[in-house]
C-alpha cells in the first residue's frame, strides 16, 4: 500500500512539472516580440505612443492623451507595472486606473527602411482590432498599397510578380484604421486598389462583402484599357470585392487620375508606398525608454497657462472724476451707494485712474 501511495504521489509531481513546463515553453514559444524599428516613443497631434517590450507575459501598448488640447498628459493606457515604478496623478483628468491593451497576432514585414503590415490590439476576450500600418523612415502612416504578386506559372508553380509580365502594376490596398486607439473601432465600408500604367492611374473601389474569398483574377476595362486584378481584397479580416455576384468584370470603372511618383513615398524596395502626406505617428529621436516618457509628461503638466486677457484693456481715457463727483456730491442715494461699494475694494478713481 506504502509503495502505491508512493508511486501516485510521484506521478502527481511528475504531472504537474510536465503541465508547468508545457505551460512555460507555450508562453515563450507564443509570446509577441515587438520588431527594433518599433520601439521608441511615438508622436501625434493628439497622442503619444510608446512601444516597448515590457515585462508583462503579452505585451501592451503605452498610450498617454494629450488632453485640453495639449495641455494636460493623461497615461491613459499601459502596464500595471507602470503604476509601481512611477505612481500616477489621481485628479480630474486622469482616472483612477489605466487600460490595459495587449499586442498580439504581429504580422509584419521588414525591408532595410521599412516595416509593414498589422498587429492586433486586445482590449478584452471579446474586443480587439487588427490594426494596418507602415513604417517608413521613422514615420509610420495608416494606409499605403502593396505590389500584387500572382501566380502566373502554375506549372512551375513559381511566384512571378506582375511587374515582370505586364506592364503595369496592381498594388493591394487595405483597411485603414483611425490609428492606435483606446477603445475598438469600425472597419472602412471600401478600401482601394491601384493600377499604375506609365503615367495613368486607376483607383478600384473595392467593398465589402459576405463572400468567400476567391483569389481569381478578373478584367478591369476602360475605353482601351484592359487589365487582370484580384477580384477580392482581404483586409483586416474581412473580405472586399470590386465585382457584383459571379461577375468577372469590374463595375462602375471610372476614367484615371495623371499618376506623378513624386506624389508617393516609397520603401527602398518599391513594393509599398503610401501618399505623400502628414505622417500619423512621428518617432522622437534618441527617446525611447519610460523614464523618458514619463520626463516628457512632468514636463508638459508642469506648464501653466497664461492668464487671460483683461476684459477692458488699459487705456488713458480721462473719466473725468472731479465733474462726476461734483454731480453726485448732493445726491443721497449715490452717496449711500459709494459707501456699500467701499466693502469690495477700491473705484478706479481711488487707483489713480
Amino acid at each position: 500500500m506504502a509503495l502505491l501511495i508512493f508511486y501516485a504521489d510521484n506521478f502527481n509531481v511528475k504531472k504537474h512539472i510536465i503541465l508547468s513546463l508545457t505551460f512555460i515553453f507555450s508562453t515563450f514559444l507564443f509570446a509577441e516580440t515587438l520588431p527594433s524599428k518599433l520601439l521608441g516613443i511615438w508622436e501625434a497631434k493628439d497622442r503619444y505612443v510608446f512601444f516597448e517590450q515590457n515585462d508583462e507575459e503579452e505585451p501592451e501598448i503605452v498610450i498617454v492623451l494629450k488632453t485640453y488640447y495639449g495641455w494636460y498628459l493623461d497615461r491613459a493606457a499601459e502596464p500595471a507595472s507602470y503604476a509601481e515604478k512611477e505612481a500616477r496623478t489621481r485628479n480630474i483628468a486622469t482616472p483612477r486606473n489605466a487600460e490595459h491593451i495587449k499586442l498580439q497576432n504581429m504580422n509584419i514585414n521588414e525591408t532595410a527602411n521599412s516595416l509593414y503590415g498589422s498587429l492586433d490590439l486586445v482590449y478584452s476576450s471579446w474586443q480587439k482590432n487588427q490594426i494596418p500600418f507602415l513604417l517608413l523612415d521613422n514615420s509610420i502612416y495608416l494606409k499605403y498599397f502593396v505590389l500584387d504578386i500572382r501566380e502566373l506559372n502554375e506549372e512551375s508553380g513559381s511566384l512571378t510578380d506582375s511587374l515582370n509580365q505586364n506592364s503595369y502594376k496592381f498594388y493591394r490596398g487595405i483597411a485603414p484604421s483611425q490609428g492606435f486607439m483606446l477603445s475598438t473601432q469600425y472597419l472602412p465600408k471600401d478600401i482601394t486598389g491601384y493600377i499604375i500604367d506609365g503615367e495613368k492611374l486607376y483607383d478600384v473601389r473595392y467593398w465589402q462583402t459576405d463572400m468567400d474569398y476567391s483569389s481569381d483574377y478578373i478584367t478591369f476595362t476602360y475605353k482601351d484599357d484592359s487589365y487582370e486584378i484580384p477580384k477580392h481584397l482581404r483586409s483586416c479580416e474581412t473580405n472586399y470585392s470590386c465585382v457584383s455576384g459571379r461577375s468577372k468584370k469590374v463595375r462602375n470603372t471610372v476614367m484615371p487620375f495623371v499618376y506623378k511618383e513624386d506624389d508617393f513615398i516609397f520603401n527602398d524596395e518599391k513594393n509599398v508606398f503610401t501618399k505623400k502626406e502628414e505622417p500619423y505617428l512621428k518617432q522622437l529621436a534618441d527617446k525611447d525608454t519610460f523614464e523618458e516618457l514619463i520626463q516628457i509628461i512632468k514636463e508638459a503638466n508642469s506648464r501653466r497657462k497664461p492668464e487671460p486677457p483683461a476684459l477692458f484693456p488699459e487705456s488713458n481715457l480721462d473719466w473725468h472724476w472731479d465733474l462726476i463727483d461734483m454731480l453726485e456730491k448732493d445726491n443721497q442715494l449715490i452717496q449711500e451707494v459709494r459707501e456699500r461699494q467701499k466693502a469690495f475694494g477700491p473705484r478706479g478713481k481711488d487707483r489713480g485712474k
